[in-house]
C-alpha cells in the first residue's frame, strides 16, 4: 500500500490545496491520501484558527467523491500541540501498517524540518514530498533543486544523492526526499481570510460548497 499524509491548518481549505493533493495522488500512485487538519500547529500562533469542527466540515465539503481521499481527525482529537512524528507513528502502527508513507509539505516547511521534533526518525519513517508552487514566475524547478540540495547536505545528511530523472534525493531504497513541482496558483488561506474581512468575494478561490458554508457560518469576519 502507498499512502500519503497531507497535514495543515486548512484555514480554510482552498483550490490550491485540492490541486496539490490531486497532483501528488497521481504522481506517486497513492492508494490513499489522508487529509490531516491539525488542532494546534507547533510553529504558528493559533489565535487565527477557525474552530476545529468548522475546518473539518469545510474539508468534508471540499473533498472529491473519490474513495482514495480520506479525512483524518487524529490531530483534532489529540490533546495539546500536534507534532508530525506523533501522527506518523500512529499511522504506521494503527492505520497504514506496512505501507510506504509519503508526507506532503511546502518548501518553507521542509527548509525548517531539521528543527522538528525527532526529525531524523521522521525522515526514516516517511518519504517527504516537497511541493513547490512558484506564483511569481521568478524561480523554476532548477532553482528549487539547488535550494533543496544545499539544505539537505548541510542540515540533514551528506549521504543523500540527487537522482535527476526521479526528482528526488536518495540514501537507500527506502530513504527518499521528493521534489514535486506543481502548476502555480495564486491562492492562500491568509489571502482568503483577508478578502473576507475586506468584504470581497472568494468564489474563485474555494469550492462552491466551502464558499457557501463560510457565508452561512459567518467565518473569518
Amino acid at each position: 500500500m502507498r499512502a500519503g499524509l497531507f497535514g495543515g491548518t486548512f484555514n480554510p481549505i482552498h483550490k490550491g490545496h485540492l490541486m496539490v493533493a490531486e497532483r501528488v495522488l497521481h504522481r506517486f500512485s497513492l492508494d490513499r491520501l489522508y487529509i490531516v487538519p491539525c488542532r494546534v500547529p507547533p510553529h504558528k500562533f493559533p489565535a487565527f484558527l477557525a474552530p476545529a469542527a468548522e475546518r473539518v466540515r469545510m474539508i468534508q465539503l471540499a473533498l472529491p467523491a473519490d474513495t482514495r481521499y480520506c479525512l483524518s481527525d487524529l490531530e483534532i482529537r489529540r490533546e495539546g500541540r500536534s507534532y508530525t512524528i506523533d501522527t506518523v507513528d500512529h499511522f504506521k502502527m494503527w492505520i497504514t501498517p506496512g505501507a510506504v508513507l509519503f508526507l506532503m509539505m511546502g518548501m518553507d516547511a521542509f527548509l525548517e524540518i531539521h528543527t522538528w521534533k525527532s526529525h531524523r526518525r521522521l525522515l526514516e519513517a516517511v518519504q517527504p514530498v516537497v511541493v513547490s508552487r512558484r506564483v511569481d514566475g521568478r524561480m523554476h524547478a532548477g532553482d528549487d533543486v539547488s535550494l533543496m540540495d544545499g539544505y539537505i547536505r548541510s542540515e540533514l545528511s551528506g549521504d543523500y544523492h540527487y537522482v535527476e530523472e526521479k526528482f528526488c534525493w536518495q540514501r537507500d531504497a527506502e530513504n527518499k526526499i521528493h521534489l514535486c513541482p506543481t502548476q502555480p496558483i495564486d491562492v492562500s488561506s491568509s489571502q482568503i481570510r483577508q478578502r473576507i474581512r475586506d468584504g470581497k468575494e472568494i468564489v474563485d478561490l474555494v469550492p462552491p460548497t466551502v464558499n457557501a458554508y463560510i457565508g452561512q457560518k459567518g467565518l473569518y469576519r
